[in-house]
């Protein structure tokens, strides 16, 4: 009885994840980009691609101080799952490491700040940045974020 509840787990998680994919199992095309705010490269940004189509795998990079930034989805740098994106585009804002933050009041607490970009680029519903991601073709964006 045991034996055969354990089987059954054992074979629904590995159903459940088979449709997840992981490093070499889903085509990924290497995509590369630039974003900018004001026309500046905009510094510890963090990119998504997410698919219009709904259900797959997002991307996600981070640029550096020069605003350039690689998608990795499935394995570090090995680019987006072919496709048209919402592209959003958000502030990278600190880790506690799994650590609850500070309390109002405690050491350590800092009030929330305000995001030094415009909101409208940081959700899949408000963005006005897009991207079509090509096999075989070199997909390099750049994304200039205004007011």
């Amino acid at each position: 009885m045991v034996r055969s509840l354990v089987v059954l787990v054992v074979a629904g998680v590995l159903l459940g994840l088979s449709g997840c994919g992981k490093a070499g199992t889903a085509t990924t095309a290497k995509v590369t980009g630039t974003v900018t705010y004001k026309g500046q490269p905009a510094a510890d940004a963090s990119v998504a691609f997410v698919p219009e189509a709904g259900g797959g795998r997002p991307a996600n990079g981070r640029t550096d101080a020069a605003g350039k930034f690689t998608l990795s989805t499935f394995a570090p740098s090995d680019g987006a799952v072919p496709g048209k994106h919402k592209v959003i585009v958000s502030e990278v804002s600190p880790t506690t490491q799994g650590k609850a933050p500070p309390m109002p009041g405690m050491p350590g607490y800092e009030e929330k700040k305000k995001s030094r970009f415009p909101a409208k680029y940081s959700t899949p519903q408000a963005t006005t940045f897009s991207a079509d991601v090509k096999v075989g073709e070199k997909n390099d964006f750049t994304f200039d974020m205004t007011d």
